[in-house]
């Protein structure tokens, strides 16, 4: 079979994997989970190992390391267990369904020193939900993210010791997310309390005792006003990634990469509706209440939202050594840019309506593993990795985005059932341990619950073709 035959099949397999990823949602924010084989040791030496295809998207350079043509595909099945607990004796849990990340991966060598390859996955998600009407719902009820990432790449074989990548990635997102928000932080609601303490501040003036009763009236029957926001938006972007490989021997290897950071300015709806807090009165009736209800009803309704989100940038290292013929090594450690995520603003028909802060840091991930060949057909792996909160401030967390330090546990198994055809299947829990507390508000010093779990189990299975 011809190579130019070889890589249309190929290209034909990956379409239809591609046509089920089109409809698939991901769990979590920063996903890891580009290839089920590598799960199985936590991400340790993923794309230097030379034992999984998915290197393309990892690190491009390491695509030297597949002779031929060469397909992959898969995907990773994510369950969450967000339990918490209020000081006020309410519990929750925002696990969203359990989700299945696809991935699909090519490479094909042009000759002895050039390769190009293709990559089709899902980096960033996130899926959580909560009722409602919950009581921390101005911390979160919603959110589902949804990218799609595809990577067109090349490596180049500049010597036996030293191969170069690169790549371009466009990108789709989507985000659907929904939280109660109080109309104080709206512009609206600012404008609202700037008129009533310039209104305030006029009457105090002129010890006019009447106004300033109804000021305080109107004050207090806003004060707790609240709605719920929904903004659902989409965008197309793009970045790109580069990557090196160095191998002073023929068993041990060392790995090099960068993903640039792609930001979304996204396009869609947003809806405020759902009024809570605002007591009706005759306070609406005087001039300065008309003001007031007007800007509340400024805040509410359908209108064009926006909202810029960015896919932070991240650098990776990687080690491989192949110690003899039954044990190999690995070793990775992962920088990601989240302090680039600072906040959030939404937009509601050209003006902010609300900001959503972070306040987050960069994160880093440490894993280590190692792959037992027990038979030509049977390879046996197992890893652990580390991996810190881009939390700084425990008070801004988000219930959507309950973040903390982790925990990861992974197994797994390669089984060669033909001279071409292999499966993957791994499994990995993620256990987040340390601080998990839930504040009333950003910058806040009052606790209204704990997080008693904030835990991910994975299962990944896929299959790769050697033509």
């Amino acid at each position: 079979m011809s190579s130019s035959t070889t890589f249309k099949i190929a290209a034909a397999a990956f379409a239809v994997a591609g046509a089920f990823a089109s409809t698939a949602h991901a769990a979590g924010f920063m996903l890891t989970e580009q290839t089920a084989g590598s799960l199985g040791r936590a991400y340790a030496g993923v794309g230097v190992d030379g034992t999984d295809v998915a290197g393309v998207y990892y690190n491009p350079a390491t695509m030297t390391l597949h002779p031929g043509t060469n397909i992959q595909a898969g995907f990773v099945g994510i369950g969450l267990n967000l339990d918490y607990a209020g000081k006020d004796g309410e519990t929750a849990n925002g696990r969203f369904h359990p989700q299945a990340i696809p991935h699909g991966h090519i490479t094909h060598q042009i000759n002895d020193s050039t390769w190009v390859g293709f990559s089709m996955t899902v980096p960033f998600g996130m899926g959580t939900d909560y009722d409602s009407d919950w009581n921390q719902s101005r911390r979160g009820i919603k959110a589902t993210i949804l990218t799609l990432d595809f990577n067109p790449s090349v490596a180049w074989k500049v010597s036996e010791k030293l191969s170069i990548g690169a790549g371009v990635s466009l990108q789709y997102a989507s985000a659907d997310l929904k939280m109660r928000m109080n109309l104080s932080d709206t512009t609206p609601g600012q404008q609202a309390n700037s008129a009533l303490n310039n209104a305030l501040a006029e009457a105090i003036k002129n010890q006019d005792a009447a106004a300033i009763k109804q000021i305080q009236e109107i004050g207090n029957a806003v004060k707790d006003g609240s709605a719920q926001s929904e903004i659902d938006a989409d965008s197309w972007a793009w970045g790109w990634n580069i990557g090196v490989m160095w191998s002073p021997v023929q068993n041990f290897r060392v790995g090099l990469s960068y993903r640039s950071e792609i930001t979304h300015d996204a396009d869609g709806d947003l809806k405020v509706n759902g009024l809570q807090g605002v007591v009706p009165g005759n306070w609406q009736e005087s001039a300065l209440g008309s003001i007031i209800s007007g800007a509340i009803s400024q805040s509410l309704g359908t209108m064009d939202g926006a909202a810029t989100v960015s896919a932070p940038a991240w650098a990776m290292a990687s080690v491989a050594w192949d110690v003899n013929d039954l044990l190999s090594l690995y070793a990775s450690f992962r920088w990601t840019d989240w302090s680039s995520f600072d906040k959030l603003d939404i937009e509601g028909n050209g003006t902010t309506m609300a900001t959503v802060t972070n306040k987050w840091k960069d994160t880093y991930l440490g894993s280590l593993g190692a792959d037992l060949r027990l038979t030509d057909w049977w390879t046996l792996r197992g890893g652990i990795a580390y991996e810190s909160s881009p939390i700084s401030d425990p008070s801004y967390r988000t219930a959507i985005i309950p973040d903390a330090d982790r925990w990861w546990f992974a197994v797994g198994s390669s089984f060669k059932l033909t001279d071409q055809l292999i499966w993957d299947v791994s499994f990995a829990h993620l256990h987040g341990v340390h601080e998990r507390n839930l504040y009333a508000a950003e910058g806040s010093n009052e606790k209204v619950g704990r997080f008693r779990k904030l835990d991910a189990y994975l299962l990944g299975t896929q299959l790769q073709y050697r033509f």
